[in-house]
């Protein structure tokens, strides 16, 4: 069972949110858009700990007759999946992500770290990690609550 403190600090966040932007700097260089100019999305977060995440790009076709047959084509740069529990570090203005079921198995027991600011009816979390090039990639997602 959640403690008080637990249970407000998950206050601001606990509800269903609709993705505005998520784009992506790498150094240097211009921010791109991962999953084009408007993608769609949703995080829902519950009182109890729980965390969802689906973003996609908008103007994903479809692959053939057959929904369940993707005929070897990579979904994951079209589409981001995956959810369990979540953790905030109010002192560090950090939530961290802990998926058990994700599209990208890498992910799965793989703490998430997310920086978080909110403002109004929006949450801006930022995620940096590190390319297998070395460069490192900042990650800024805008969600708007619904």
């Amino acid at each position: 069972m959640a403690t008080d403190s637990v249970l407000a600090a998950r206050r601001p966040f606990v509800g269903v949110w609709t993705l505005e932007s998520f784009t992506e700097k790498t150094g240097s260089s211009e921010e791109v858009n991962p999953l084009g100019i408007a993608p769609l999305g949703f995080l829902i977060y519950t009182a109890e700990g729980f965390v969802s995440a689906q973003l996609m790009r908008r103007d994903r076709k479809a692959l053939g007759p057959d929904p369940w047959d993707v005929g070897g084509v990579n979904l994951t740069k079209e589409y981001i999946a995956y959810c369990e529990s979540y953790v905030i570090h109010e002192d560090r203005g950090e939530v961290i992500h802990v998926p058990k079921v994700s599209l990208l198995p890498n992910l799965i027991n793989q703490d998430q770290h997310r920086s978080f600011t909110f403002a109004h009816d929006t949450l801006t979390l930022i995620t940096r990690r590190e390319h297998q090039s070395g460069a490192a990639i900042e990650s800024r997602l805008i969600w708007r609550r619904c």
